[in-house]
């Protein structure tokens, strides 16, 4: 299964650390991929100002693999991966976007470039960073390709709230998996800001920012996970409210 990159395939298990504001890297703020060797397979950089929540997977020299970004105005939070630092419809890798409007646990469909009808999918993503819960499936779910975890890897590599482990299965292309999380990550980011602006507009208190730039209103919202459907049901109608069809 090499979808991006052949550098990034290996017959064996792989092993990785995502680092969220990593220090590994000449630029703090950005987050990392580590092997167990504490070595940098990858960085992820946020693309500053940009309308569509663009990300940039880049190499340890720093040289773009792929691009992945928001699709503006989708009802279901659709996402497109572009091959090197692309965005046109020629260099498209996949696409992911929700299972169902209303979900209880963010579920992604993936969809490769060649699966231009999208009648099913070709693997799927699914859970939640804040219980390191992520794991990505074949499209029946009858295999896990590669999961999330909190194990140790290795003793040079510091583990704390900002440190996640990976596990990939052999044949699996790594690159692809990292930026699945990514966009996972995102999904339910902008989740819990669509609650926390409704709950703004309900009359909030005053929020402050932590180190990590999260702000208390966000910390809340990551314990409103366990809300039943009509919460989420609620969260989706904001979305349907301003957007257009996939």
């Amino acid at each position: 299964m090499m979808v991006v990159d052949p550098r990034f395939f290996s017959s064996c298990k792989v092993n990785l650390a995502f680092v969220r504001n990593s220090l590994t890297v000449a630029d703090g703020n950005l987050s990392c991929v580590l092997d167990v060797n504490g070595n940098v397979i990858f960085i992820i950089k946020d693309k500053n100002f940009s309308l569509h929540d663009r990300h940039i997977l880049l190499d340890a020299s720093e040289i773009p693999i792929l691009t992945f970004q928001k699709k503006h105005r989708s009802m279901h939070r659709r996402w497109q991966a572009f091959r090197r630092d692309s965005t046109c419809a020629k260099d498209l890798i996949f696409s992911t976007k929700k299972t169902s409007v209303i979900q209880r646990v963010t579920e992604l469909s993936v969809f490769l470039s060649d699966n231009k009808e999208e009648v099913v999918g070709d693997y799927k993503v699914a859970g939640d960073w804040k219980n390191r819960s992520c794991t990505v499936y074949s499209y029946d779910g009858s295999t896990i390709l590669a999961e999330m975890h909190d194990k140790h890897l290795d003793p040079c590599i510091q583990s704390d709230k900002n440190t996640y482990g990976i596990s990939v299965s052999p044949n699996v292309d790594y690159a692809l998996v990292v930026a699945l999380m990514v966009i996972l990550y995102e999904v339910n980011k902008d989740r819990r800001r669509k609650k926390l602006k409704r709950k703004r507009k309900s009359g909030g208190n005053k929020e402050n920012r932590d180190d990590d730039g999260d702000t208390d209103r966000e910390k809340e919202e990551d314990d409103d996970d366990d809300d039943d459907d009509q919460d989420e049901e609620e969260d989706d109608d904001d979305d349907d409210s301003d957007s257009d069809s996939d």
